[in-house]
């Protein structure tokens, strides 16, 4: 389930946020915009009232209380894991739920008692009710404190009667796609794992992508209850430096998985020689490490093909036998700074009005964090008001949601437009023509990253994006170089999954030796 979220707005300040999820802590600046709320309100009122001492008094307990809030929180319950046999939730664990609706609400009271003009002794009946449910939330957190020893303990005895095999394990609260693109085929082993989340807050997100086990374990000091003897392996899904916290655990074999292969400089990153393994693709990706300068040992990387391509159906006639052809849009994310940026949706409008154009319809699949983050958001936005007004306009069936895997968008498209990411990869395994649209000079990008032999590439400005078109839906000259090109990033057949092949055997081959 989803964190609920509430917010009330006052021009273009946020007034509060109501974070629901379980162990979450407000930001700073919920606490002190809530600070200033209280004392705006108080002197509003004392300028209409005869008993300024009385006002200042019950806002002056709702001022301690706020100011307290932060600690009182760290102070309650915490719940440590999720989906563990034998684990029970510890007593209180609503404790920062309560909080979080509590004294938000009485701070609307207090709003409401200053502009209906209630008399002083009313702002004295709300702090000490609100004084009271302090002093019981803080009991409770206390007692949930000296009860945290206990806690611990419980989850040590759960997860060594569990007996996990292997971790999984993620340092950042979003990126479920990430967890989700691997799980299905860690299931098919059969051995029991641990998802290892750094953030508490995540904990009811990832419930949504596994049934396995989920523990939360924040302070590398607490990554020792979790590393039980049962344990031979841990796989990392992405690539963040709290990983390195977990990798000083030499009895386990690390092995780095990413999320996607693709010719993206952070592919090759220097930190991945810190792992035991490094399971790749295909040749390719060996081959862009040591063009970027990293050297790592050969004997890190293991070979496993791309078991997420194994439901994407190869094309089953040439794209110009299409009469009208669908296309999918994939811009990738805007990324962290300006040298990790790929992403063409500032430019996705234009490109879709080019799409909309052609005859078939177009399905737009942006990166899951550009609906998360608010600056392109609104180019997301954009794009699916222009598929909206065409839907009106002409009735073609387009989508834009990501309901189902990368799977069912690439099986249902007849091209791809994209950028440079793992979606350019991925799409590799259907043998249909796909295009991508280049950050810098084309020949430059084309030399950079070898991937896109197997592409037509789209100017930055767009400037041959209809000559592009053209021959992504026409005549696809690329069609034999995309077989090649696949070879060599992905391997030549999708890996079946079953025990003693590709991915699932590397995995076996690790759990087996450890």
């Amino acid at each position: 389930m989803r964190s609920m979220l509430g917010a009330a707005r006052l021009g273009a300040g946020t007034l509060f946020t109501l974070d629901l999820s379980e162990g979450a802590l407000q930001p700073g600046r919920f606490v002190v915009t809530r600070l200033l709320l209280i004392v705006a309100i108080t002197v509003a009122y004392v300028d209409r009232s005869y008993d300024r001492q009385l006002a200042w008094m019950g806002a002056g307990v709702l001022l301690l209380l706020t100011a307290a809030e932060p600690l009182l929180r760290r102070l309650g319950p915490r719940v440590e894991a999720l989906q563990l046999p034998g684990l029970r939730t510890p007593p209180g664990a609503s404790f920062g739920r309560v909080l979080a609706v509590v004294a938000p609400a009485l701070l609307v009271l207090f709003a409401a008692f200053a502009l209906w003009g209630v008399d002083s002794r009313g702002f004295l009946v709300l702090a000490a009710v609100q004084l009271a449910v302090a002093g019981l939330l803080a009991v409770a957190g206390l007692r949930a404190y000296a009860g945290r020893a206990r806690q611990v303990r419980a989850l040590r005895t759960s997860l060594e009667a569990y007996a996990p095999e292997f971790i999984v394990y993620t340092a950042r609260r979003g990126g479920l796609y990430q967890l989700r693109m691997w799980l299905p085929y860690l299931d098919r082993l059969g051995r029991p794992y641990v998802v290892l989340t750094r953030k508490r807050a995540a904990l009811e997100p990832l419930r949504s992508v596994t049934d396995a086990p989920i523990v939360a374990r924040e302070s590398w000091r607490e990554l020792d209850d979790v590393v039980v003897p049962s344990l031979r392996a841990a796989f990392y899904v992405n690539s963040v430096a709290a990983n390195a916290d977990f990798v000083t655990y030499r009895q386990l074999a690390h092995v780095y998985l990413g999320h996607g292969e693709s010719d993206k400089s952070l592919s090759s990153h220097p930190a991945h020689a810190m792992y035991d393994r490094i399971f790749v693709a295909g040749q390719a990706a060996i081959e862009r490490y040591e063009r970027n300068g990293v050297i790592i040992p050969a004997q890190k990387f293991v070979v496993v093909g791309q078991p997420q391509g194994e439901g994407i159906q190869r094309a089953q006639q040439p794209i110009g036998a299409v009469t009208e052809p669908t296309i999918l849009y994939a811009p990738t994310w805007a990324g962290y700074n300006q040298t990790s940026s790929y992403s063409s949706l500032q430019r996705g409008p234009e490109i879709v009005a080019a799409l909309l154009s052609r005859r078939g319809p177009v399905i737009f699949r942006p990166h899951p964090f550009s609906r998360e983050r608010e600056a392109e958001r609104v180019w997301v936005e954009r794009i699916e008001k222009l598929l909206a007004a065409d839907v009106r306009a002409t009735g073609r069936a387009h989508r834009w949601t990501e309901q189902g895997g990368f799977g069912e968008s690439a099986n249902a498209a007849d091209a791809l437009v994209t950028d440079l990411s793992s979606v350019l990869t991925e799409f590799l395994n259907s043998d249909k023509p796909m295009a991508v649209v280049a950050v810098g000079p084309v020949q430059r990008f084309r030399d950079e990253h070898p991937v896109t032999e197997a592409a037509y590439v789209i100017a930055p400005d767009l400037s041959n994006l209809e000559l592009v078109l053209d021959e992504l839906v026409g005549a696809d000259p690329l069609v034999v170089t995309r077989a090649k090109v696949r070879r060599n990033y992905v391997g030549d057949d999708n890996p079946s999954g079953q025990p003693g092949d590709g991915f699932t055997k590397a995995v076996l081959d690790v759990l087996d030796a450890s």
